[in-house]
């Protein structure tokens, strides 16, 4: 068997004929373990240029993220990352996982050339987890055996092609990331699809699952602002399937048929709350009271339900329009570039309705035991409440329908492809009886094994990040070594032109880690921190005087009007960007 499963607690469990008592075999999350283990190890192969190989220093959000990192690893953050709209996504539980990527693979070990390369290796770890944690949940469910190894050979197939397009999808991003995007808006679609499945589990009565769903949730939670609408209604929805089965089943409630689970996703959740409830208690206005000022102030915008369900329905293409994160048709909606695109992508339509008639079919013509059957069809509920949820929060958008806001979507999609799973590895088990069943038992598993690598080869390329141009990073980090040696006082006074805001908040990482003191001289807190921007008033803080040293990030353009009378060095950074200081006197 491929794995133990576990004793159901509905009594009906006791005549299940996969529910099997075993001492010898590992349990579920063990598998969990060597399945998320491999799957890494796959995923850093695949990758080995750009995370052993490469150097990257950050700018943009990167580097503004980074910057939280750094913070992180001092257990001083409190925030998310930053959103657009004037506060911080809830909470840091992402932050302080790439914290402890920088401290095994950089600092201790040096396995990789550059602090960032070891975050991408945390998220990797993170989510091989989850997705494994998700598929081996299923297969537990199901019961091991034949239809597990049936089941999770078809889900990794599924896998491979439905986020080898996810992938495909985020290369319109610039620097062509890959499936394996840091970037915040892209991590929150595997923690998502291991939430929705976890939910399912605990709806359909295995309060076992509960720490695992609450651990989903709760990164979920910290690291989008919109989460709370999927995960406060799913979570009353799985506890409410709970208490029923437990109360049908065992005549007890939930907390005792399950009590050592709800210590454990207690302890989880009070981890998690943990920073949230510092920043409320300590920050005057605090991040919860800006992002419940800013949902009041928006409350009329709105966008639509049907402007809601084509933005939903955009995902299922796999394509977003050609070096546009947001959809031009709807910035100025006419009825002739939507129909264009959905016509344009009509194969991608085409095979999802092939896929939802044969999940169909498959499911009507099989006879299996109460458990799975209601199993399955928890996991339906829970889709088709997450689809009706996106839908709403799709007319609520505020401002630009922008892809970013809802990438989560791509996992409402590949849950309903793990039911197509199900159905497929219980019709093909259904099938097996006899001799000949046998003989196929024995190979197909094989054979779908040696499908799932092809797949996974084919689409290796939407799986790595295309490594950055090196001669633009040691350009980069030798101008800014450079202008140390010519000018070494400290702190640094940074002020930039907004063109080139990427570029400076690079600036500042890279001194950050260097262990220069640096302040900015614009008030941009959102990508500093209010720690490190200069504020009139403030005693705690550096004030710039004349023999200070400033340092300013220009436009190349800015740059080359600076003439030799001015005394200033210039020094180029990346993306025609320059660095700018005057140059001290003999």
């Amino acid at each position: 068997m491929l794995m133990s499963p576990e004793t159901d607690p509905h009594p009906l469990a006791a005549n299940h004929p996969a529910v099997v008592s075993s001492t010898t075999e590992p349990k579920w999350w063990c598998w969990t373990l060597i399945l998320a283990a491999l799957l890494f190890a796959a995923i850093l192969l695949n990758d080995a240029d750009t995370i052993f190989r490469s150097e990257y220093y950050e700018t943009g959000d990167y580097a503004a993220n980074s910057l939280q990192v750094r913070r992180a690893k001092r257990f001083q953050e409190l925030l998310g990352n930053y959103s657009r709209f004037g506060f911080h996504h809830p909470g840091p539980a992402f932050f302080y996982t790439y914290a402890l990527g920088e401290a095994l693979f950089y600092d201790a070990t040096h396995l990789v050339p550059t602090p960032f390369n070891a975050q991408l290796i945390a998220l990797r770890a993170l989510s091989a987890f989850f997705f494994s944690a998700t598929v081996l949940l299923i297969a537990r469910r199901l019961g091991g055996g034949a239809r597990g190894r049936w089941f999770l050979g078809l889900a990794l197939l599924l896998a491979a092609w439905h986020f080898g397009s996810v992938g495909r999808f985020y290369n319109f991003f610039p620097g062509n990331p890959g499936f394996f995007c840091i970037w915040p808006p892209c991590v929150v679609v595997l923690p998502f699809l291991c939430f929705l499945v976890a939910a399912a589990s605990v709806t359909a009565g295995a309060g076992r699952d509960l720490p695992l769903m609450v651990l989903a949730a709760c990164f979920l939670a910290h690291g989008h602002v919109v989460m709370p609408l999927f995960i406060l209604p799913l979570t009353l929805l799985a506890y409410g399937g709970l208490t029923y089965w437990t109360r049908i089943g065992r005549e007890v409630w939930p907390w005792r048929a399950f009590a050592r689970h709800h210590l454990v996703a207690g302890a989880i959740l009070v981890v998690f709350l943990l920073p949230i409830a510092i920043d409320a208690l300590t920050a005057h206005p605090n991040n919860i009271q800006q992002i419940l000022k800013h949902v009041g102030a928006s409350a009329e915008t709105r966008q639509g339900l049907l402007r809601s369900v084509l933005y939903f329905l955009h995902f299922a293409a796999y394509t977003p329009y050609p070096n546009h994160n947001s959809i031009p048709a709807f910035e100025n909606f006419d009825w002739a570039g939507t129909v264009l695109f959905f016509r344009t992508h009509w194969r991608a339509y085409g095979l999802w309705v092939a896929s939802a008639g044969l999940t169909l079919g498959a499911l009507r013509g099989i006879r299996t035991e109460i458990e799975t059957r209601r199993f399955v069809r928890a996991i339906a509920i829970v889709i088709l409440v997450a689809t009706l949820l996106s839908l709403f929060w799709g007319s609520i958008q505020e401002g630009t329908m922008f892809y970013f806001n809802s990438h989560f979507n791509f996992a409402i999609y590949y849950a309903g492809l793990l039911i197509l799973a199900i159905a497929a590895a219980l019709w093909i088990d259904g099938k097996l009886a006899g001799a000949r069943g046998k003989r196929i038992a024995m190979v197909g598993p094989v054979v779908l094994g040696l499908a799932v690598i092809a797949a996974f080869v084919q689409e290796r390329r939407r799986f790595h990040s295309a490594p950055a141009n090196q001669d633009r990073q040691r350009q980069f980090a030798a101008s800014i070594e450079k202008a140390l040696s010519i000018d070494p006082a400290q702190p640094k006074f940074i002020n930039f032109d907004w063109t080139a805001s990427s570029e400076a908040v690079g600036l500042a990482l890279y001194l950050e880690r260097r262990g220069c003191a640096w302040m900015v001289r614009e008030d941009w807190p959102l990508f500093f921190g209010r720690d490190k921007v200069v504020t009139p008033g403030r005693t705690d803080l550096p004030v710039p005087t004349a023999s200070s040293s400033f340092w300013r990030v220009v436009s190349h353009q800015t740059a080359s009007t600076i003439g030799p009378e001015q005394r200033a060095t210039v020094l180029p950074l990346m993306n025609d960007a320059d660095l700018v200081f005057q140059t001290p006197a003999e």
